[in-house]
């Protein structure tokens, strides 16, 4: 009787043993589950990164480019000499319409009188 109870004994310590093991495993399960689904956050956070990168990449090409096209710009200097320019000869045209039309008349009173 005591083998038997021996061998009583010695499978209860097996179960035991066995249900600390599954325990075990359930716990690692977890955290592989967890493991792997910060594999998927660390992935989408990866792609958002290098979507990021290159969205930076095409603004400072954008940005290369709108420098080179504003050498290509009239400064501010550039436009008020224009404006200057285009008030005075607005501002001398009654002038210029006068001597025309007294260089007119004076030809035509030429012309008239030959």
């Amino acid at each position: 009787m005591d083998t038997t109870q021996k061998e009583v004994e010695d499978m209860e310590k097996f179960m035991s043993i066995l249900m600390d093991v599954k325990v075990s495993l359930a716990e690692q399960n977890g955290k592989l589950d967890n493991v792997l689904d910060m594999k998927k956050k660390v992935n989408e956070t990866y792609d958002i990164a290098k979507g990021a990168r290159n969205k930076g990449v095409e603004l400072e090409k954008d940005i290369r480019e709108m420098k080179e096209e504003m050498k290509d710009k009239a400064n501010i200097d550039d436009v008020e000499k224009e404006v200057k320019r285009r008030e005075n000869v607005l501002n001398n045209l009654p002038s210029w319409l006068a001597l025309g039309i007294s260089l007119a008349v004076f030809f035509l009173t030429y012309v008239i009188n030959s």
